[in-house]
């Protein structure tokens, strides 16, 4: 019996884009280390339950008004805010960096507001 695409697991088939960085997946499609215990998360959800959760985000941002107008689009139908269900998911080294780089700004932008 074949298996219903909607029950499998939400990366089957998924395979990276050559020449580019996937933040979840080396080249030959195996989880980075950092992203192995989201990958199997998400794994375990599967796709029905994914979509049903990114159904419920949706409507939840309509409900809350967390939407947008494209002006010159002649519908005039507010759109829901992009939100991806899966996070980036970055190693603790590249983490420090960014954090370094964050922490640095901010410490900027208080003096800049305190002047």
């Amino acid at each position: 019996m074949a298996r219903d695409s909607s029950d499998a697991p939400l990366f089957e088939g998924y395979a990276p884009l050559a020449g580019t960085w996937d933040e979840f997946f080396t080249p030959d499609a195996a989880p980075h280390p950092h992203a192995v215990s989201v990958v199997e998360h998400l794994e375990r959800l599967g796709r029905r339950e994914f979509r049903a959760r990114q159904r419920l985000a949706d409507v939840t941002f309509l409900r809350g008004g967390i939407t947008f107008s494209v002006y010159s689009d002649r519908r005039g139908a507010e759109r829901i805010f992009p939100f991806d269900l899966i996070p980036r998911v970055i190693d603790a080294s590249a983490w420090e960096r960014v954090e370094r780089g964050l922490t640095q700004r901010v410490q900027a932008l208080n003096a800049f507001l305190s002047d």
